[in-house]
């Protein structure tokens, strides 16, 4: 586990009261949000969970007392990404954003919208 003042990716403040609210609500507050990239086929996708504890190979970057755990081998698909909480007429939603993906992903073949995913 390495504790690292350097911030991986971005999460503004409106969404680390959510991520805390959510946390609390279910009586995990001293649990940590693991941010990941799930693969399945050819698309990408980043998953949130909750986890009790460190795994081997995650790093813990803090947004006040939120505690968000990232593992070492998806270090470089987060890079640069952004996490949001909007609302509006029609309901609230976390929103996920990375303009480095398009960097890491695009190719002759097919481009990137920076979503995470590529076609």
């Amino acid at each position: 586990m390495t504790n690292t003042g350097e911030q991986l990716i971005l999460i503004t403040d409106i969404a680390v009261e959510k991520f805390q609210e959510l946390l609390f609500d279910a009586d995990k507050r001293d649990s940590y949000l693991k941010i990941a990239i799930a693969l399945e086929g050819t698309q990408m996708h980043y998953a949130i969970d909750i986890k009790d504890e460190v795994e081997e190979g995650d790093k813990v970057y803090n947004f006040g007392e939120l505690k968000v755990l990232v593992n070492e081998e998806d270090e470089l698909l987060l890079k640069g990404l952004e996490i949001d909480y909007v609302q509006d007429e029609f309901g609230s939603e976390f929103t996920l954003h990375n303009p480095n993906m398009i960097e890491i992903y695009d190719d002759e073949e097919g481009g990137c919208c920076g979503s995470g995913c590529c076609c």
